[in-house]
């Protein structure tokens, strides 16, 4: 079993509501101006680019292509002009390639970016609508591959395994399909940690050894994601009390003993999502 981090990504764990975002509007060139919220819930694609990088202006139509694609999806694209403050320069090429996305001189995370280990340009990373980085490097293809899997994930509970991926030999593999926010794992659980037992045996063979091994990393994702789930639902119960109440309501199912504490809580939130929408339809109407 291997943890799967696409090309360099950096392990950072920050929640998209409290990351913390460098997004001066001293620094903004064109395109849509940004806030911390604007970007909560949402994928980021920053691409770091320069005026003087030839590789990064060829890429300016592509990058351009996305936004137009996906900027209706959860999807946010940032260009962070690293280069020193060019205002001449970047407004023609804004111009010349009708550029329309946000473009900032070095926007992007502030706390937990990944590190360029090149420090050549283009450079680019995804973090996903968790505030996680799920991809960093050069390809802007793996790039916008990596964005288009983290949309896919928006509005869907934290997955118990993490980004954890299965040899075909695996004695597990298939494991993650069960291991569901909202299933019944504890079959599944309890099968695991026989199979961690085994290997205390004095019989314990080499497969089972390695069996052992591989199902107490399983255990110890799981666990991380149950965290992962508890701190979701805490951080939505007032940005979307809707899904807060859904996680709730998952969690439950799957860690019964742990999510006993949500049963009392379920009418309130039940009220807080039904003034919540009357909210959002009031907003709604207003804007028309």
């Amino acid at each position: 079993m291997k943890a799967t981090i696409m090309a360099a990504a950096a392990a950072a764990s920050l929640a998209v509501s409290a990351a913390s975002w460098s997004l001066d509007e001293s620094r903004w060139y064109s395109g849509p101006k940004l806030t911390a919220a604007d970007l909560a819930d949402k994928v980021v694609f920053v691409d770091m680019w320069g005026v003087n990088c030839p590789p990064c202006r060829a890429l300016l139509p592509q990058m351009q292509k996305y936004w137009t694609s996906f900027k209706n999806k959860n999807f946010v694209l940032i260009g962070s002009h690293c280069q020193g403050r060019k205002e001449a320069e970047v407004a023609e090429l804004v111009k010349e390639n009708g550029l329309t996305y946000p473009i900032y001189d070095w926007a992007g995370l502030a706390e937990g970016a990944p590190k360029n280990p090149t420090g050549g340009l283009p450079f680019m990373y995804v973090v996903n609508h968790r505030g996680k980085v799920v991809y960093a490097g050069q390809s802007h293809q793996a790039a916008i591959t990596a964005a288009q899997e983290a949309m896919l994930m928006v509005g869907q509970p934290p997955s118990l395994t993490g980004m954890m991926d299965f040899d075909k030999k695996s004695p597990y593999r298939g494991i993650d399909k069960q291991l569901v926010l909202g299933k019944n794992i504890s079959s599944v659980l309890k099968r695991l940690e026989g199979d961690v037992k085994k290997a205390n045996a004095k019989s314990a063979t080499p497969a089972q050894k390695a069996a052992a091994e591989e199902a107490a990393k399983i255990l110890a994702a799981v666990g991380e994601g149950r965290e992962e789930v508890i701190k979701e639902i805490e951080q939505k119960k007032d940005t979307n009390p809707e899904e807060a109440l859904k996680y709730m309501k998952l969690f439950m199912k799957t860690f019964p003993k742990e999510g006993a504490a949500y049963k009392a809580q379920i009418p309130e939130m039940t009220a807080k999502v039904k003034e919540w929408k009357a909210a959002e339809k009031a907003a709604a109407q207003q804007k028309k």
